[in-house]
């Protein structure tokens, strides 16, 4: 029979849950699971690490004196200090000597090195990475590394024995040769080997979320996992490795809502209990929505494949959250989750060349150069489509110009035309079974139009799982909570 585990990906901006983390780990702890944690780094809502770090990197591309860099550091080394001072009772001294280590033996020697030796300035575009020589840093790295090594001090005081797991050169030399799945494959493999040497021990590994050290490689440290896909790819292999994971994302959420609360009052939003891979992945991907909890690198197909579950919950609440699955809810035949996107642009275009070879591919191989499209409606003569309203005026000009002149249309007219209209929006109505689900698309016309709101575009995706309305912006709101009302089963 495989070990239990559960692999936990703690996301505590708020330094106050430190001291109710460990008590997460000793309740599986005497249930005999075994389990994992990732953790990303500490700080508290009125004290951001890594804005004070990339305050001293400005101090020190100023030739500023070593006393303000100093200074500077001594204020992240204290919040350190006082964050373990109130969150732990019982000797401390070891813990505050690592980290004044940190301080003393790591930080000045590296940062006065990348003065002279950084070949790239640490910004938010390049995830505050540094490239050195061939080898990419980011000052990242040693807060994460700080954080993982002052919760396995926090977990080992309340009697359960914990480690660090250092990821150093965890990252194959020829990282940049390798697909992204190629990638995560070796990645994976390399944590979990790591991870299963300390549970093993029966000790809880503490993990840190940033992966350090690719080699030549700044598009990959921009396009790095964050934490959860480090808690992802840790799972997948201890998987491979015999065990019966399940992958905990726990923040202070109840788990995927039917719809932001911040639109649908919270007295009629509904927790979405049970819910395949897809349809959440296809929830998380909606921009600017409430339930995108998660980062896309999550839902992967490895994760899948392997049949993890995971689940994405408050520990601290009583409410079980949201259980994600590669298995449908076979009972599901309702509409899971709403939500809308304001500023879209709809551009319509019609013509009697429509249906003529490649005119569609000639049409997107213009407007790729101006935006991203989202949705597509399409007939014999016409298509139409969306795009994100931040595309400049003159830009929508020039691209509808360019698509005139490849279908020959010199004006609009009655058959042929090319337009566009901004200040538009999408709402999207998500679900697991929509082929089983009879009547729903009617329900949800019906109801729009009782509300007064007009559907201005329409469409169904193949994947069988969500409907899209096309409105006008200042409806938004009210299309929600008409939708919510009559399609989320009370």
């Amino acid at each position: 029979m495989s070990e239990v585990l559960s692999v936990k990906k703690w996301w505590w901006e708020n330094a106050a849950e430190l001291v109710k983390s460990p008590h997460n780990v000793f309740v599986d702890h005497i249930n005999w699971v075994k389990q994992a944690v990732v953790v990303s780094a500490i700080r508290s809502s009125d004290f951001n690490t890594t804005d004070k770090l990339i305050e001293i990197w400005e101090l020190i591309k100023s030739k500023s004196s070593f006393w303000e860099v100093k200074s500077k550091l001594m204020e992240i080394r204290d919040f350190h200090f006082a964050i373990i001072d109130e969150k732990i009772s019982g000797d401390t001294s070891a813990l505050k000597d690592y980290i004044n280590k940190v301080f003393q033996e790591l930080i000045f020697d590296i940062f006065y090195w990348y003065q002279s030796q950084s070949k790239i300035t640490p910004s938010k575009e390049n995830d505050y990475s540094i490239l050195t020589d061939k080898w990419l840093v980011s000052i990242i790295w040693f807060w994460e590394n700080l954080s993982a090594y002052v919760h396995e001090q926090i977990i080992t005081f309340t009697w359960i024995d914990a480690k660090f797991v250092d990821l150093n050169w965890v990252v194959p030399e020829n990282s940049e040769e390798l697909k992204e799945a190629e990638l995560f494959e070796t990645l994976s493999k390399e944590i979990a080997s790591r991870v299963d040497i300390v549970l093993n021990e029966w000790k809880v590994p503490v993990i840190p979320w940033y992966i350090p050290w690719f080699a030549n490689g700044i598009e990959n440290a921009i396009g790095r996992w964050y934490s959860d896909a480090t808690a992802a790819m840790s799972s997948v292999w201890l998987s491979r490795l015999g065990y019966d994971t399940t992958l905990e994302i726990q923040k202070s959420v109840l788990g995927m809502l039917s719809s932001d609360p911040r639109v649908v009052k919270w007295k009629k939003t509904k927790l979405i209990e049970q819910i395949d891979y897809l349809t959440a992945k296809e929830i998380t991907g909606i921009r600017w929505a409430q339930a995108k909890l998660l980062h896309n690198q999550v839902l992967r197909k490895e994760l899948q494949e392997a049949w993890i579950k995971v689940r994405l919950f408050d520990p601290f609440s009583d409410s079980k959250g949201t259980l994600i699955s590669r298995a449908k809810n076979p009972d599901s035949s309702w509409v899971e989750f709403v939500w809308g996107r304001s500023w879209v642009t709809f551009f319509s275009i019609s013509s009697g060349k429509m249906a003529g070879n490649w005119v569609l591919a000639n049409i997107f191989d213009i407007v790729k150069n101006y935006g991203s499209v989202d949705i597509v409606s399409t007939s014999e003569t016409e298509v139409s489509f969306t795009l994100d309203s931040s595309i400049p005026q003159k830009k929508l000009d020039e691209m509808t110009l360019k698509i005139r002149q490849s279908l020959d249309i010199q004006e609009d007219g009655y058959e042929n035309f090319v337009k566009y209209e901004k200040n538009k929006a999408l709402v999207f109505c998500v679900w697991q079974n929509l082929y089983h689900s009879k009547w729903t698309l009617w329900k949800a016309a019906t109801a729009l139009a009782n509300g007064g709101i007009n559907i201005e575009m329409i469409s169904q995706w193949i994947m069988e799982r969500a409907i899209v309305f096309g409105i006008k912006s200042e409806e938004l709101n009210k299309a929600i909570n008409l939708l919510h009302d009559e399609l989320i089963q009370k």
